[in-house]
């Protein structure tokens, strides 16, 4: 679960960020007398009490998130382009808005390119399943570096838009291009078919396989399930700048495990997926670089080191500016040792220039070339990850950058001057996303944001200009385009829905929990309209809790299923515990070896707030989660059956022993080295602690966590006597699909608490 990925998982159960400072808690409840009558059990109302349907739950995209998707400035910053439906719904269109005229157009519909999208290939349904990319039409571009030229993949085949708005094809073929890219002048597109790379010229549309004879198991260009899932990698190729060279991985998978992925979609649908599961053998990983015409592949030979002796992970592939030297960024297996790679592309010696080491794990970093100097992002004091300027022949210091309790995020990239270095950071507000700037000598930290909330950027190039994507919990996104002097140049259209008032939506409070000798926790808090004074009413408690997310944010989110239940007289609580991101790694680092420990004690701290609270009732608490979140669930039902009489679990982790290698390794090592902690994690050997009611939702086609999670907790469930009930979708996948399993899923788990909280 890599943490993009992750957050959208938290998002899709109706997680929530959070907003401004939050209000004292109220005092606790004083004890009943004899004078003083109980207080009243709510009843559950049905659910036309809402104006929020099921149907509109699962609709797509939420009230307020009609954002445009993908934007970029063309490379001569005259057009900003965007992904965006034409009239709502999942539907994208290209479409450009002219920095000179402020005039909004469609460049491309799905329709120009292809009569009828096929149906995808099983790589690119994977492929978008790790990305979680739901839009269909035209669901994704990219501009040349250098040249105003659009590459557009749709159908499996390759198209280009040319300067003077013409369209190309490129590829016509039965089998499907994979992850093509167009080299920085435009005359160049390369990609993946089958197991191997090619590379044809946009001029004359001749074809050169770059790589040929490729032994079963070995693919040339792709990215591994591994890089795909948990490190952020969709690619496994690179163009140089010159367009003469790419760098690209051979990955050999032979010798990793296979699952077998069954499911039912108009008939049985059965997968063999090369899946590396924690403690057993991993792909194997090599970086070549080859000339683009094919005629010569060099290999890159790293050095020797013992952390690496057990495997690497590559990622962060970056050419310097004169295409002679490769930077990569090599992890190894235990994730406890990063190395910056220099590579001479002519001879393919490589050799560590920057090595970082950590008794916990360490992520890739964050890095951008910038003239004679390398911006590098790693995490320094109290485990927060700053920004350094370095010497990129030999990884030395030249000057930090960034330094406090507070987090870079994102780097972005230097300003049209190449003076300052633009990224997004929480120095003034540890639940928002800001972007600043600093110069690339060290001094006048800028911040460039005027509004509060989360800052997301697109089109990381601030050399152009870029586009803010910004929002806060009581405020839905905006879309402003920036140029590149950094001035306001005008905005992306929003649509706000034309049911938004009818929805009623409400903010929800935000909770900041301080207790003695522990960490401030940060948590959200939505009650039932209308309360009585005299009543106490149930809570259901929303979860993730896993790594890499940060869901207690100051962003919008119409959490649609939170409003839905509150509506009908729920109190809709969600906290993030130890082990969330957006903290530092010192924040992050307890769950280390023994995942499930602390997080469960985070949650109960924030029930224990919640049961101070006059208006909740004690003795009705519920939680539900999905992925992580299922996980968690499961766990909380069984460390604290007398806590949580209800819980949904959905597509639950049940043994880390079972989810992959890049993910479950980070944080827990191996099952081989760390016996103890994976037995204290796993949700199997607590099953006879079940006392309330637990539904498991999960889909039959989950590539990512397996239904064996579930098909393992339904026999130590049986074995231990014990009821519960089961939900399967036999044709979806770790994300539900279709709306009608999205809408049906949202009613069983409301309808499950309505009936037993």
């Amino acid at each position: 679960m890599s943490s993009a990925i992750a957050r959208w998982m938290a998002l899709a159960v109706g997680l929530i960020a959070c907003g401004p400072p939050p209000m004292p808690p109220p005092p606790p409840p004083q004890p009943d007398t004899m004078n003083q009558p109980a207080p009243l059990q709510v009843e559950i109302a049905a659910a036309s009490a809402s104006p929020i349907t099921f149907a509109r739950i699962a609709a797509f995209p939420p009230p307020g998130w009609q954002v445009p998707r993908a934007a970029r400035l063309s490379p001569d910053g005259k057009l900003v382009t965007y992904l965006q439906a034409e009239s709502g719904g999942e539907e994208m269109a290209l479409f450009a808005y002219d920095l000179t005229t402020k005039q909004h157009r469609v460049l491309v519909r799905a329709a120009d390119l292809v009569e009828a999208d096929r149906k995808l290939s099983r790589e690119e349904e994977l492929r978008r399943e790790r990305q979680r990319k739901r839009i269909t039409g035209v669901t994704g571009y990219a501009w040349a570096a250098e040249a105003n030229v659009v590459l557009l993949p749709l159908g499996g085949d390759v198209f280009v838009r040319g300067e003077d708005g013409g369209i190309q094809r490129l590829t016509d073929s039965d089998t499907p291009e994979i992850d093509p890219q167009i080299c920085a002048d435009g005359s160049r597109v390369a990609y993946v078919r089958g197991q191997e790379l090619f590379a044809v010229e946009v001029k004359t549309k001749r074809e050169v396989p770059l790589t040929k004879n490729a032994p079963e198991g070995i693919t040339r260009g792709q990215s591994d399930f591994n890089g795909q899932e948990e490190f952020g990698e969709p690619s496994g190729f690179w163009w140089s700048p010159s367009c003469d060279r790419l760098a690209y991985l051979e990955v050999d998978e032979t010798k990793v495990g296979e699952i077998p992925v069954m499911g039912y979609r108009q008939g049985a649908d059965l997968q063999m997926l090369r899946y590396p599961r924690a403690g057993t053998t991993n792909p194997t990983a090599t970086l070549h670089v080859v000339d683009a015409q094919g005629r010569k592949s060099v290999p890159v030979q790293f050095p020797a080191a013992k952390a690496y002796e057990g495997g690497h992970y590559l990622g962060r592939v970056q050419f310097s500016k004169d295409g002679k030297t490769l930077y990569v960024q090599r992890l190894d297996r235990a994730q406890q040792n990063l190395a910056l790679v220099r590579v001479d592309v002519t001879t393919g010696k490589g050799e560590h220039i920057i090595e970082e080491k950590s008794q916990t794990w360490i992520d890739f970093s964050d890095m951008v070339l910038v003239g004679a100097d390398l911006l590098w992002t790693a995490p320094r004091a109290k485990g927060h990850r700053h920004l350094e300027r370095r010497d990129p022949t030999t990884g030395a210091v030249r000057t930090v950058l960034t330094s406090g309790d507070w987090d870079v995020f994102h780097l972005l990239g230097p300003d049209a001057s190449g003076k300052k270095v633009l990224f997004v950071g929480n120095k003034d507000a540890v639940l928002d996303r800001q972007i600043y700037a600093r110069t690339i000598e060290g001094d006048g930290l800028e911040k460039l944001s005027e509004t509060e909330g989360v800052h997301e950027v697109a089109g990381r190039s601030p050399g152009r200009g870029y586009v803010d994507i910004h929002s806060s919990l009581s405020a839905p996104p905006q879309a402003t385009v920036f140029d590149a002097q950094g001035k306001a140049a005008g905005s992306l259209p929003v649509p706000m829905d034309d049911d938004f008032e009818e929805l009623k939506l409400r903010t929800p409070e935000v909770v900041k929990i301080e207790d003695e000798g522990k960490p401030a926790l940060y948590g959200a808090l939505l009650k039932p309209r209308n309360m009585d004074p005299k009543k106490r009413y149930p809570v259901i408690v929303m979860v993730y809790g896993g790594p890499g997310v940060q869901t207690i944010r100051n962003e919008w989110n119409p959490r649609l299923i939170w409003q839905h239940l509150a509506d009908r007289g729920f109190v809709i609580w969600q906290l993030d515990n130890r082990g969330s991101t957006g903290r530092g790694h010192d924040f992050e680092a307890p769950i280390y070896r023994e995942m499930g420990k602390v997080e469960i004690e985070d949650q109960l701290r924030g029930v224990k707030h919640l049961q101070t609270l006059p208006f909740v009732d004690a003795n009705r608490i519920g939680i539900y989660g999905h992925s992580y979140g299922g996980y968690m669930t499961a766990l909380a039902m069984l460390e604290a059956p007398d806590v949580f009489k209800v819980g949904v679990s959905g597509s639950p982790v049940t043994d880390w022993r079972f989810y992959d290698t890049g993910y479950t390794e980070r944080f827990m090592q191996t099952p081989q080295t760390n016996t103890v902690g994976y037995e204290a994690s796993s949700v199997l050997p607590r099953v006879n602690k079940l006392k309330g009611k637990l539904l498991v939702i999960h889909a039959l086609m989950d590539e990512n966590v397996h239904f064996e999670h579930t098909a393992k907790l339904i026999d130590a469930l049986v074995a231990a006597d014990k009821d519960f009930d089961l939900l399967v979708f036999p044709g979806e996948r770790h994300g539900y699909r279709t709306p009608d399993a999205r809408k049906y899923a949202y009613r069983r788990v409301a309808d499950y608490f309505a009936e037993h909280l």
